[in-house]
């Protein structure tokens, strides 16, 4: 539902209000003298206001024939307008601002009519400035907030609100937690005494009277011409209007009774409009829900784009497609392209190619060696036949709609490019196969003539492949259920949705290269290292959202393979300049091309033929490897050279294979004679490319938000005749939302807290709640940096950590550098480095620092390595950059890791969070981390804090295993955090999640005590389709982990997932909703207009964005049996984003999930090169799998390790 109260602007700007004003006049309001006076004053005008704006806007609805239950939306939101503003004339000089704070603590509405928000009172500053806000109150103190209010602006008292009566009545270094019950008392009186002054002053009770009499007035007007109007209404929605005014006079009667001053205040603050304004809307049927309460509003710009469905059909026909190989070619489909043949059976490196073939009389028309031209096809093995690429699929399921466009009766079809394809009317037959496709268009190539008489018989004709398409009737879809869905959520949307998103992107899929939801053109690219280019397209989704369809737009980028010599990619994957410098390549050179080349399809420039995909290389280069044609033996390089009359220039490189993986049906190919076919998606980036991918598509919010409106052009979605066909419109304009923007909580630290402002902070002046000591550790220095320079920099680091209250009783620690102990690798230094510090009876080793010359993944992988599985002791790593310059903040950035890691405590929420500070509550983040490209076959790993994420190989991985990661928190601050980690099999769940839970539950036992009463789950990395399989998983995991607990125990869980990979981004409406960026500020909540009203969902700005356009995480609350608010969930995600303990920044998702992400890229390390088994981590072995995984150091399982 979108949500938007009653604009204030042109309120709050006296200007505007005295223009508004009727010839009723009522600003001079100095002869008045009573507050019967000023009550009969906002009577009036308001009565006056009310009902000629009231009058004109339905006069003018019904003459565009809106009347109705339209008509009651739009004249209510106009009277609510105009009340507001004739209340503020009288009252500018007399300084009522509770009149004000009232009116928008209570009329807070939206353009559909749904009340939003009763509870965000501003209170306007003193002096007669009515244009800034003071204060913000929540929902706990909106009483008190009214009183306080009242009594400020109208009698000069000092309001104390309870923060800081809080502050006054606790003595210097108290903490007020639910140990110091005497200073809690203390506080708990003098709010009491604040409230009672506050409510004896007979003003207060003046002013709130005054607000309700024009509360009373504002309802009454608008039942009033309602009736006189004839508003058309059905006999339900005229019952409803009796009601209400039944309970205007109700109303009435209590302000005219004058009721004791605490009950007339609470009558306002309950709100008798928000009571009386969701009656009128719910005269439209809509459902009022509970939305999260507090905050101020935000306009915002989202890309989202309305799509209208006025024209289309009333039902969808779905059919079934089928595509396979034309029988024939089948058969066939064993002969590769022109190359040469080889039969070794390792498809990456192999085994010299040698071909001992019976001789044949060469067809003089055949201009190819394939592999019967030197041996006899092998006999054709059973075996499943593997699934066509979806691109082949694509091109074969167009080619069938060019080829036989009459049997489709003019009815335009899409197709998603696999099975399915949809049609806005029933086409001529139920099922009809279609035989012979040719994806390639016709064959420039004719048949050879028939041998003459006497020749030997010669293979068959090969010609261009086809295929065949079969296509059946599946189902017809009602596009009312769309309707239906709106009303009743048990309605199954996702038929016609599915095949509204098809229809949708039909255009864009025929004409650009489709990668997953996005599309690309290929104009637009910018070029990197290594054969690789960057290009920009866009990203497009159907949405179902607040009772109507949207369109999701984003810009969007990907690296491709640039269409250029082969060559371009085989010289950075061996670190080579030029090929003369390769000479040879080591078994671990020809691993690593033969993974850098592995799918990438390939055009031979030695002759015409189709693009081919390279399944592996030979064992030896194209001069050493043999092949046998027609008895005579000869190398790969000399055949070209005399079949071909191409000389090879680099002869000394290995060939790549091109036919098939299977053994016996290789095809090799040249590298110098391959060039990269165009449109392929590269999924192997490095670092680097990384880098310099974020510094090319980070765009400014204005920036991106032209682009994605330009991108909307572009696409054509005005002109797209299968958008037409299915009746469908596309608006051109960016969708506009409410959001409300929370307060940050106030950060603690021993000696002072703070507000951030803007998501951050600083360490200056702070001490840490809780300080670790360190008495014995060491520094490896691994790069080229003087030790001068290592001893300024401690000596700076201990200056720095002593300020901050982290001890380092040993300022000269002891140092190892690499000069004295040349050719030693950073493990065997570190080994070193521990022995010694063991034997310097100072106490177990706690830290060993390391100074590394860069950031290379390489020797940092090496380094966490040994310090998390081998040594048992925390490790921190500097880049020999940061030691030169030794700068205050990044030394202070240091001193929160190792404060962290030596178990201390950085800081904590000065705020309660909602359930988890009110009882045992146990806070949990997951993650899954799957290999990325390039890593071999080493598996993923699960990490479980408690909140909980999967990630799955990605494409091109095979059957690599995962890493899952769980961690969860340890105290009432949710500050501490510990973590499991495993390896699995690939998976969307995590599958030994039972036994980390356990070992993580009993790790909360031992830290506070007591076993948790509630746990709240942070789920990460699940797709939309997957998630109540994962909720049905995961949850039979968790009861199966308490179970292991105790029987009985049974503590009531709220599962949330996190979704970080969405493509909405939201833009500000205006400047005094963004930050100095122009980004959406953190705190930034959107949970209406654009997110699906049957489903607990929201947005979260969490962070502050450093570059670009922030992006929200997208939070999906799938089970709750704690039966927390929205506003709770909203706020406790948010908050937690305030602890995130290695900087001093909010973070952009909730603290859980990111250090399970950091745990699972961490124990990522723990595989051994090349594993492919199961994990070995404490008791977390899976009898199913094999993997080479190291388990982390007993004394670090309950040390925050990751971070």
């Amino acid at each position: 539902m979108t949500s938007a109260h009653t604009d204030m602007t042109t309120v709050r700007d006296m200007t505007t209000v005295r223009d508004m004003t009727t010839t009723r006049d009522m600003t001079n309001v100095e002869d008045m003298t009573n507050v019967e006076d000023m009550t009969n004053a906002v009577v009036m005008t308001s009565k006056d206001q009310v009902t000629m704006t009231i009058t004109a806007e339905v006069t003018a609805l019904q003459a565009l024939d809106q009347g109705g239950t339209k008509a009651v939306e739009e004249i209510t939101a106009r009277a609510v307008e105009a009340t507001v503003a004739a209340v503020m004339t009288i009252v500018e000089e007399d300084r009522m601002a509770v009149v004000v704070a009232a009116m928008e603590a209570g009329v807070m509405m939206t353009e559909e009519g749904t009340v939003m928000d009763t509870t965000a009172v501003r209170v306007m500053t003193v002096e007669g400035d009515m244009t800034k806000a003071a204060v913000d109150m929540t929902t706990e103190d909106v009483e008190e907030a009214m009183v306080v209010a009242a009594a400020d602006m109208m009698t000069a008292h000092v309001a104390i609100p309870v923060e800081t009566a809080v502050a006054t009545m606790t003595a210097p270094g108290d903490t007020v937690d639910e140990t110091n019950v005497d200073t809690e008392a203390r506080v708990q009186e003098a709010i009491v005494d604040t409230e009672d002054a506050m409510i004896a002053d007979m003003a207060v009770v003046e002013a709130v009277m005054i607000v309700a009499m024009a509360v009373v007035e504002i309802v009454e007007a608008i039942v009033e011409v309602i009736v006189a109007m004839d508003v058309v209404m059905t006999e339900e929605e005229a019952t409803v209007v009796e009601e209400i005014a039944d309970t205007v006079e109700e109303m009435e009667a209590v302000v005219v009774a004058g009721l004791e001053e605490a009950e007339v205040v609470a009558v306002v603050v309950e709100s008798p409009v928000q009571v009386l304004l969701i009656h009128v809307f719910r005269m439209n049927g809509l459902a009022v829900l509970e939305f999260a309460r507090g905050g101020r509003t935000a306009q915002l710009q989202v890309n989202y784009f309305g799509v209208s469905l006025d024209q289309a059909p009333p039902e969808i026909f779905k059919y079934h497609v089928d595509v396979e190989r034309s029988p024939d070619l089948a058969a066939d489909s064993k002969y590769g392209p022109s190359g040469v043949p080889g039969d070794q059976k390792d498809e990456t490196m192999g085994d010299e190619p040698k071909q001992e073939g019976k001789d044949e009389k060469e067809d003089k028309e055949d201009k190819d060696v394939e592999m019967s031209d030197v041996s006899a096809p092998p006999k054709r093995e059973q075996r499943p036949e593997r699934p066509l690429p979806r691109s082949l699929v694509r091109n074969v399921i167009n080619a069938a709609l060019r080829q036989y466009e009459a049997e489709f009766g003019g009815i335009r079809v899409v197709h998603d490019g696999m099975s399915a394809m949809y049609a806005p009317a029933m086409l001529p037959w139920a099922a009809k196969t279609f035989v012979d496709i040719n994806p390639d268009g016709p064959s420039p190539t004719p048949p050879p003539p028939p041998p003459a008489a006497g020749d030997a018989p010669r293979r068959p004709f090969r010609g261009p492949r086809t295929f065949v398409v079969k296509i059946k009737m599946a189902e017809t879809i009602s596009t009312a259920s769309l309707t239906d869905y709106y009303s009743n959520p048990d309605v199954n949307v996702m038929p016609v949705l599915q095949a509204l998103d098809v229809a949708a992107r039909h255009l864009g899929a025929q004409r650009l290269i489709t990668v997953g939801r996005n599309f690309f053109s290929m104009k637009k690219t910018f070029p990197l290292k290594g054969g690789k280019e960057l290009c920009w397209g866009y990203h497009q989704a159907i949405r179902v959202a607040d009772r109507k369809l949207l369109m999701n737009v984003d810009q969007a980028a990907t690296v491709f393979y640039a269409p250029k010599e082969l060559m371009e990619l085989v010289l950075p994957s061996l670190n080579a300049r030029s090929a003369n410098d390769i000479r040879g390549l080591s078994d671990r050179d020809g691993r690593n091309l033969a993974r850098a080349l592995r799918k990438i399809e390939v055009v031979p420039t030695h002759r015409k033929d189709r693009k081919r995909a390279i399944f592996g290389i030979s064992a030896q280069p194209a001069n050493q490897t043999m092949v046998n044609i027609k008895g005579e033996n000869m190398s790969v390089a000399d055949y070209f050279n005399k079949r071909y009359n191409v000389n090879l220039r680099y002869p000394q490189l290995p060939l790549v294979n091109v036919g098939s993986k299977r053994p016996g049906k290789e095809n090799w190919l040249p590298i110098e004679l391959c060039e990269v076919a165009p449109g392929q998606r590269c999924a192997n980036i490095n670092d680097l490319d990384t880098a310099e991918i974020i510094r090319q598509t980070s765009q400014p919010p204005r920036a991106r938000q032209e682009t994605i409106i330009d991108q909307v052009r572009q696409a054509g979605f005005e002109n797209d005749p299968y958008l037409a066909a299915f009746g469908m419109k596309v608006e051109q304009r960016l969708e506009t939302t409410e959001a409300r923007v929370m307060d940050p909580p106030d950060v603690q630290y021993a000696n002072v807290s703070e507000r951030p402002s803007g998501g951050q902070w600083n360490l200056r002046d702070k001490r840490f709640v809780e300080g670790a000591t360190m008495r014995n550790w060491g520094v490896v220095i691994t790069a080229n940096v003087s030790e001068r320079d290592v001893q300024g920099f401690v000596r700076n680091l201990v200056d720095m950590a002593g300020k901050s209250g982290l001890t380092i009783e040993d300022s000269n620690p002891h140092m190892i550098h690499m000069d004295q102990y040349r050719g030693s690798q950073v493990e065997e230094l570190m080994k070193m480095c521990h022995s010694e510090l063991k034997a310097r009876n100072k106490g177990p080793p706690q830290l060993i620092m390391v100074i590394k010359q860069d950031k290379s993944v390489g020797s940092y992988s090496d380094i966490k390595r040994m310090s998390d599985t081998v040594l048992g002791v925390p490790s921190q790593c500097i880049v020999s950059q940061h030691v030169r310059s030794a700068k205050p903040q990044y030394c202070a950035n240091v001193c929160l890791k190792i404060n962290m890691k030596l178990s201390g405590k950085n800081s904590i929420l000065r705020e309660d969070l909602p359930l988890v500070s009110s009882a045992p509550t146990i806070i949990i983040g997951a993650d899954v981390e799957h290999p990325r490209s390039g890593m071999g076959s080493r598996p993923s790993i699960a990490s479980v804090p408690i909140g909980a994420d999967v990630e799955h190989p990605r494409s091109g991985m095979g059957s690599r295993p995962s890493i899952a990661s769980v961690v969860a928190s340890l105290d009432r601050y949710s500050a501490k955090y510990v973590a499991r980690v495993a390896a699995q099999k690939a998976s969307s769940d995590i599958q030994l999640l039972p036994h980390m839970l356990r070992d993580l539950f009993l790790a909360y036992y031992q830290s506070t005590n007591r076993k948790p009463e509630h746990v709240i789950y942070y789920r990460d990395g699940v797709s939309e389709g997957q998630y109540y399989d994962i909720l049905q998983t995961e949850m039979r995991a968790l009861r199966k982990a308490f179970k292991m607990i105790s029987d009985g125990y049974n503590p009531p869980v709220t599962f949330i997932i996190v979704n970080k990979r969405h493509h909405m981004r939201a833009f500000p409406a205006n400047s005094r909703d963004a930050d100095r960026k122009g980004n959406v500020n953190p705190g930034t909540v959107i949970d209406t207009g654009i997110v699906d009203s049957h489903r607990f969902d929201f947005f979260l700005y969490g962070h502050s964005g450093i570059q670009g356009t922030s992006v929200p995480c997208h939070y999906t609350v799938l089970h709750d049996e704690n039966k927390m608010s929205a506003e709770d969930v909203q706020r406790l995600t948010y908050h937690l984003g305030y602890t995130f303990a290695r900087c001093t920044r909010s973070v952009s998702f909730a603290t859980p999930a990111y250090y399970a992400h950091l745990a699972a890229g961490r124990a990522r390390f723990f595989l051994n090169e090349g594993s492919d088994g199961a994990s070995t981590v404490g008791s977390f072995n899976s009898s199913s799998s094999n993997f080479d995984f190291t388990e982390l150091h007993e004394d670090l399982k309950n040390c925050m390790f990751f971070i």
